[in-house]
């Protein structure tokens, strides 16, 4: 006998029901591929097996939920398909046998539990199941499945990405635990703090990946990095300690040489900027800083740590004092160029000087008043000792002016355009042009 939904579905023709029923076996064929692939997916099975705390619990949580209603909604469907298919096997034809197959295929015939309501909210005659149709059930099915694949997804790029970070992390540590023993010191609080650190990160990286997904969902690593440069010092260190354990004299004797040819350096540069202030006055000549009384005190400390076996302290020393000598060394280069761009301004000024000079005398106003003051001018602060850049920058600035404009001995006839070599750039009279 056919129920009241079932009686009051038109029935479809056998055509629309045999095409329906072709439909709904390719969404269960699909689905259950889907199902088992989702169900043996890597990121499916680090999920549903590790020990999730913060964000990614939370996550997994609501996405489990939504596998459980998944399968739930899965397994009615399913029987509702078998269902429709053995009775369009045994069916002869019959009306009923026509309004039954409409109501499996279109009607509300697959029942599925409902979600709990909080107890509050609940009636005592509440009903405990729903009825959908099967294109309903595979809507839902579609949602749910969407909802677990998006945690699933994410948690399987953030382990992508973070576990071989955490493994090279790891890789250091043993290295440095390796160093560590061969050069026979405790490393104390400090190897204890970037233990309990990369304990913490590793924890993270294992319970908790989806806490590091930035807003834009790609993974924020740059704990990792940190510490991943952290660990990287602390090695360096180390090769150092060991470094001046086994191969002292050889090591300290390329420094020791190193800061004497910086202390050479800077002598030279001294006789430089000694030539320049007694040349140039403004801009004003850059002061020299002498590091080396520092650099050897260092150094001399290096040879206390070494007495003392302290060998992780004297790595560290040797880290930094060769980076000290780098530095100074680059600062000495860059001082050499500024005091060398000062002398070599001046000599670019009076070429330039001399060829609005040149120019002057073609077009035959080198000996008028206003020209030939301005030129003096331009002369007397560039071969006065020591002279003004600036000043010198500005005076040859109005010279060439004063040529571009017209002169007392100029007729129109005779007045040219000024040339291509008549912009010359202005500056300040400062090395940067």
């Amino acid at each position: 006998m056919a129920s009241a939904s079932e009686a009051n579905t038109p029935p479809m023709s056998w055509e629309g029901i045999d095409h329906a029923l072709n439909r709904v076996r390719g969404e269960l064929k699909r689905i259950t591929f889907n199902l088992a692939d989702l169900d043996g997916h890597v990121g499916h099975r680090m999920l549903r097996g590790a020990d999730l705390r913060g964000t990614t619990r939370e996550r997994w949580e609501h996405a489990d939920r939504h596998i459980h209603r998944l399968w739930e909604t899965f397994d009615a469907f399913r029987r509702v398909v078998d269902d429709a298919s053995g009775h369009r096997a045994l069916g002869g034809g019959r009306a009923s046998d026509q309004a039954r197959l409409t109501f499996l295929l279109t009607g509300p015939c697959i029942e599925t539990p409902l979600e709990k309501a909080p107890l509050h909210e609940r009636g005592l005659l509440d009903a405990d199941t729903e009825h959908i149709t099967a294109a309903e059930a595979v809507a839902r099915m579609t949602a749910d499945y969407e909802e677990v694949t998006e945690v699933v997804s994410a948690a399987e790029s953030a382990w992508n990405t973070l576990h071989p970070r955490l493994a090279g992390l790891d890789a250091l540590w043993q290295e440095i635990g390796t160093l560590g023993d061969m050069i026979e010191e405790a490393g104390g609080g400090d190897d204890e703090a970037l233990r309990s650190e990369l304990d913490r990160v590793g924890d993270t990286v294992r319970r908790d990946p989806l806490s590091l997904l930035g807003p834009d969902l790609g993974v924020d690593a740059s704990g990792l990095e940190r510490l991943r440069k952290r660990l990287e010092a602390v090695r360096g260190r180390l090769r150092d300690a060991l470094r001046m354990r086994d191969s002292y004299r050889e090591s300290t004797g390329h420094l020791v040489s190193a800061v004497d040819d910086l202390e050479a350096t800077l002598a030279s540069l001294h006789e430089l900027r000694a030539r320049v202030v007694t040349r140039i006055s403004e801009p004003r000549a850059v002061g020299l800083p002498d590091p080396v009384p520092g650099l050897r005190a260092r150094l001399a400390e290096m040879d206390t740590l070494r007495s003392q076996g302290r060998w992780r302290a004297l790595g560290a020393l040797f880290g930094e004092v060769q980076a000290a000598v780098h530095t100074a060394t680059d600062d000495a280069r860059e001082r050499r160029a500024d005091l060398e761009g000062l002398l070599d301004r001046r000599s670019e000024l009076r070429g330039r000087l001399e060829s609005y000079r040149a120019r002057a005398v073609r077009l035959g106003r080198a000996e008028e008043p206003g020209v030939s003051e301005l030129h003096a001018r331009a002369h007397r602060e560039l071969w006065t000792a020591p002279g003004d850049l600036r000043a010198a920058t500005s005076a040859l600035a109005a010279y060439r002016r004063s040529l571009e404009e017209p002169g007392v001995t100029e007729t129109t006839r005779d007045r040219t355009t000024p040339g291509a070599d008549a912009s010359d750039g202005e500056s300040d009279g400062g090395v940067s042009r």
